[in-house]
């Protein structure tokens, strides 16, 4: 939804009805009421922006008028799959992974980025559930680094993870599964507020985090 629009559409609409009754009841519209309309209208378009990115994430305001569960950051991901190896034939054990989530009150994009690719969610969303969970559901696309394409060709999935916010630390958990006939579950966790870039970027930062709590 893009609230900017709908601001000013409720704003136009408000001062067209507003002129109307003006009109009818013979008073005369002030060049001070336009000149005040604008300021009005510029200082609500700001805070709208600002709540979008911004001021919706503050903590005193969920619970009561924001209900969306705050996700932005990057997670380290646990990732267990069936896929088997072609060259091995042995399944792999836990891979790990980072989770890259941008969020804003009314979008959301994520991207996995593992050692050997990258995996870009397309049409992801926050829904509620019937068994009130919070839940993420998209489709992505996985692209192997160009070393690794002999054994794993650019493949898509999707995924449907639960936000699990408990007094000790906020998980995302669940499965996903490919067009390629696998699947696997997926479990995020240890989020920090940096975006990185990359896989070793990320490894870097949760590995100086891990090293300032020891």
């Amino acid at each position: 939804m893009n609230y900017q629009k709908a601001v000013k559409a409720i704003v136009y609409v408000t001062v067209l009805a507003w002129t109307v009754c003006l009109l009818a009841n013979h008073q005369t519209l002030q060049s001070g009421f336009l000149r005040l309309l604008l300021a009005a209208t510029t200082a609500v378009l700001w805070f709208v922006v600002a709540f979008e990115l911004w001021l919706w994430k503050m903590p005193f305001l969920h619970g009561w008028l924001v209900k969306l569960p705050v996700v932005d950051g990057t997670w380290k991901v646990e990732i267990r799959s069936n896929w088997v190896d072609p060259e091995t034939q042995q399944r792999r054990g836990p891979i790990v992974a980072y989770m890259v989530i941008r969020q804003t009150l009314t979008t959301l994009s994520m991207k996995l980025l593992t050692e050997e690719s990258t995996s870009t969610l397309q049409g992801t969303e926050i829904v509620y559930t019937p068994g009130k969970l919070y839940c993420i559901g998209g489709v992505y696309q996985n692209e192997p680094r160009f070393g690794y394409r002999h054994r794993s060709e650019v493949h898509y999935g999707g995924l449907w993870l639960g936000i699990a916010d408990d007094s000790n630390e906020k998980t995302i958990a669940g499965h996903y599964w490919t067009d390629r006939n696998t699947a696997g579950s997926m479990r995020l966790s240890n989020r920090i507020s940096r975006k990185s870039q990359s896989f070793e970027e990320a490894d870097v930062a949760f590995g100086s985090q891990k090293s300032e709590h020891e």
